[in-house]
């Protein structure tokens, strides 16, 4: 026996220290149970204690523990009831029998309210947890820009699936674990003492059990952990591309591209098919030895007891009464056996949170940096100036604009250049979104200011939505909206789309000319002051192109364009060229017309 635990325990740490060489997760992310791990754990759920929902939070726990404790001794009165059933029904004494059977139903009767109000405190705890959590990873995720930042962190893949998949398999698994663990210890204090009465060989017997038992299955469901979180990660990817292809279907049907996609999402699903099926071969592993461990538990103190029952020493209800609290102390020593797959699953998602939440408040740190951009708003002499402005990548490994500099107070400048110049970049810098770099540029407020990309953001709501999606106006009439949608060309769209109030696809209702026609309509319904354009009117005709830039000269008092010379020179008074390396040209356009 000693020597084939011997060879079980070399030959899965050998393989545990192989998978501990392989296990890295994407990003670098190590994925072992360690001291990080913990740590994450505890600022997931401390501040929870804390928050605007302490009370809530501390009475529901305060409950669960009630329960819990109730439920441990309705367990330990059954245990007796049990005792005395059994014994009753083994000496045929038909009085006690019935006298025991109605405390023993009387016992089930009072343990169903206390499961169920258990099960229910549990899923409201639950609920409580995962909206407070929630709000507080997204209040992050939408401060100081971090939805854009992060997505330049390595390892920080699929944010969606962990701010909703992630945070709610977690405060419903580790509640779930979190009971367990502390019906366990009840159950251990509770029922070692009815081992102890009987024979503290019970004891000794039931404490090798479980450590043989835990030490074994730890060394076999370790790499789970790893497994669980790749897992994550490989289905979030498949999802995601089932959704990139739903969000860009026309464009794939126009390039028949569906066998390359299809392709494509055959490939991701394989990907996480075949680490699901690691899992479910070392689950089978685990499945071998659990099995056979748990069959054996009512074994142990079969043959513990034998003697002293075969000596008539105790009574036959006394020996089920032993079998009874072997098994419930071996199940509470055994708590990461009977569940050690969930404390994988939920320890993968516990990094993933905790680098997500990590990555979060990291975005909002003032980097160490040689040199960043200085920005600053004017509002009371409102201008765009660029005092000797060099911009670098994020990362610093590459020169885009080297010193520029140009002052805009009034009329259009058209930012134009070869495809990869910089271009997008200088209104992304104009924006904070990219600092990396130095000099100085005055700016107005960005409250006054709209940006309008190539291919709009369509909001997931009504066709009001859309229009007010850029506007802090209140109060605005329907009659100022299809005036708006009047000038831009879109009153018959309008009609076609069923009024303001309908919710629909927007992407897939309106055309790239009338998603652009629309960013105008914001632009207009906001009242800025100021506006950047990025190639914004290039799925409009030359004619409706003209029409918007004369209604946006008469609406801002300055914008920013950018786009090709030829088309858009005449609607700007001033042209910055890029022309690659780091060099610009700025001058007049005299092709300038604000007819």
């Amino acid at each position: 026996m000693w020597r084939f635990l011997k060879l079980i325990l070399h030959r899965y740490g050998s393989a545990r220290r192989r998978a501990s060489r392989r296990r890295k997760a994407p990003g670098g992310l190590r994925i072992q149970v360690n001291r990080t791990t913990f740590v994450r754990f505890w600022r997931l759920i401390y501040p929870f204690f804390f928050s605007e929902f302490k009370w809530q939070a501390r009475g529901l726990v305060t409950l669960l523990a009630v329960f819990a404790l109730s439920i441990s001794g309705i367990n330990v009165l059954l245990s007796y009831a049990n005792r005395d059933f059994m014994t009753a029904f083994a000496l045929k004494d038909q009085d006690e029998f019935f006298k025991t059977l109605v405390l023993y139903l009387l016992m089930f009767a009072l343990a169903t309210p206390v499961t169920v109000l258990q099960s229910y405190t549990e899923q409201r705890m639950a609920l409580l947890w995962r909206m407070w959590l929630s709000r507080q990873v997204l209040g992050k995720y939408f401060t100081n820009l971090a939805y854009y930042k992060v997505r330049s962190y390595e390892g920080i893949d699929n944010p969606d699936q962990r701010i909703e998949e992630d945070i709610r398999s977690f405060t419903a698994t580790s509640l779930s674990l979190f009971i367990i663990f502390c019906n366990a210890a009840l159950t251990l204090v509770t029922f070692i003492g009815i081992l102890w009465s009987i024979s503290f060989n019970l004891i000794i017997a039931v404490f090798l059990y479980a450590l043989f038992g835990s030490t074994i299955t730890y060394l076999i469901g370790r790499p789970l952990i790893g497994l669980n979180f790749t897992q994550l990660k490989k289905e979030a990817n498949y999802r995601y591309k089932l959704v990139n292809i739903r969000d860009n279907a026309e464009s794939i049907a126009f390039y028949r591209g569906h066998r390359k996609e299809l392709t494509r999402a055959r490939q991701r699903l394989k990907e996480a098919l075949d680490n699901f099926l690691r899992i479910v071969n070392l689950n089978r592993n685990l499945g071998f030895f659990i099995v056979g461990y748990n069959n054996l538990k009512p074994v142990i103190p079969l043959i513990v007891v034998a003697p002293l029952y075969l000596s008539g020493n105790i009574e036959f209800g006394v020996v089920t009464q032993s079998v009874e609290a072997f098994v419930r102390v071996v199940e509470a020593l055994s708590v990461l056996i009977q569940h050690f797959a969930t404390i994988s699953s939920v320890t993968a998602v516990v990094t993933r949170l905790g680098t997500f939440t990590e990555a979060l408040a990291d975005t909002a740190k003032p980097k160490a940096v040689e040199s960043v951009i200085e920005t600053i708003e004017e509002a009371e002499q409102p201008r765009i100036t660029f005092e000797n402005v060099s911009i670098l990548t994020p990362v610093r490994d590459q020169l885009i604009i080297e010193n520029l500099s140009f002052s805009l107070s009034e009329g259009g400048l058209l930012i134009t250049g070869s495809s990869g110049s910089g271009k997008t970049s200088l209104l992304r810098t104009i924006a904070g979104l990219w600092n990396a770099g130095h000099g100085r540029i005055h700016r107005p407020p960005l409250t006054r200011a709209v940006f309008i990309p190539q291919r709009p953001y369509m909001v997931l709501g009504t066709l009001r939505n859309q229009l007010l999606y850029t506007s802090g106006r209140q109060g605005i009439s329907e009659e100022e909206l299809h005036f708006v949608l009047k000038q831009v060309g879109l009153e018959e769209t309008m009609k076609r789309v069923g009024g303001f109030e309908n919710a629909l696809d927007w992407n897939s209702i309106l055309s790239t000319g009338e998603q652009q026609r629309l960013a105008f309509a914001r632009l207009m319904l906001a009242r800025a002051d100021y506006a950047f354009l990025d190639e914004a009117t290039t799925a409009v005709d030359t004619d409706s192109e003209r029409h918007l830039y004369s209604l946006l000269m008469k609406a801002v008092r300055a914008y920013i364009s950018v786009g090709y010379r030829a088309n858009l020179a005449k609607y700007h008074h001033t042209i910055l060229e890029l022309t690659g390396d780091g060099k610009w040209k700025l001058e007049r356009s005299d092709a300038y017309s604000r007819d």
